[in-house]
């Protein structure tokens, strides 16, 4: 007669062993093939994309009830187009760094850039290109905005169009691109 238990299969055991190992390699191996970096980096500027344009609409709700040209907020003097958005003191990149610390209670730091084909400083960068503000964060410097592929948001303060770069906007809107 043959015993019936004789079983070919698995321990216990052995099939535990087998599963931690696979954990281990999984662990390990994992990160190397899944890089979330970017996907980070792209909700970063979607949070300050929002951030800002949430602080865009509270200043000109503000300017809205008071009808002025600039308004004190906080110790800041907070300048206004004819329509009531805000921007900063002066129609450049420092101008934009301005409006940034102004919209922002505390503001990151941001690097002010002559034109959009600087070199990207490491952090929030920002430029200015005909009426619209443009903020950019690079994670280790390098780089330009254009052209790049480096998702970044834009403020238009006016009404504004050049098609040929992508930028077209209504005064008060923020949009991203490279996303």
């Amino acid at each position: 007669m043959k015993n019936i238990n004789d079983n070919a299969g698995f321990t216990l055991i052995e099939l535990v062993i087998v599963i931690v190992i696979l954990g281990v390699l999984a662990v390990t191996a994992a990160p190397r093939f899944i890089d979330l970096s970017d996907d980070a980096n792209d909700s970063v500027t979607l949070a300050q994309m929002g951030a800002f344009k949430s602080g865009v609409n509270l200043l000109h709700a503000k300017w809205q009830i008071r009808r002025q040209s600039s308004i004190s907020i906080s110790g800041q003097t907070v300048e206004f187009t004819d329509d009531g958005w805000p921007k900063g003191s002066t129609d450049d990149s420092a101008g934009c760094a301005e409006l940034w610390s102004e919209v922002f209670a505390d503001a990151e730091p941001v690097t002010v850039l002559n034109n959009y084909t600087d070199t990207l400083s490491a952090g929030w960068n920002a430029f200015y290109y005909g009426e619209v503000c443009g903020y950019i964060k690079s994670q280790s410097g390098g780089g330009t905005v254009y052209p790049s592929n480096t998702p970044h948001f834009a403020y238009y303060m006016t009404n504004f169009s050049e098609p040929s770069a992508g930028y077209t906007g209504s005064p008060g809107e923020v949009k991203i691109y490279n996303l």
